[in-house]
């Protein structure tokens, strides 16, 4: 048996979300924790973009599309 955790920002969200995966055959149980806090590292991740943000990473490349196709040619 396998476990998933989802965390939503609503409970309506989470009352739907919990109805639909009611009606997958195999889906045994659907439980709802509302006004449970989030322990994710979802603030960490966006702490993470906003840094990489900030120092404008690829900021001098002027054709992505080219830069790309340079990167995936790996024979020359």
């Amino acid at each position: 048996m396998s476990t998933i955790s989802i965390t939503v920002e609503q409970a309506n969200h989470a009352f739907m979300l919990a109805e639909w995966l009611k009606n997958i055959r195999f889906v045994q149980e659907v439980t709802i924790d509302v006004g449970k806090t989030a322990n994710g590292n979802a603030d960490a991740v966006q702490k993470a973009l906003d840094i990489i943000q900030s120092k404008r990473l690829f900021a001098d490349i002027i054709d992505p599309v080219a830069y790309q196709k340079c990167l995936r040619d790996e024979w020359n």
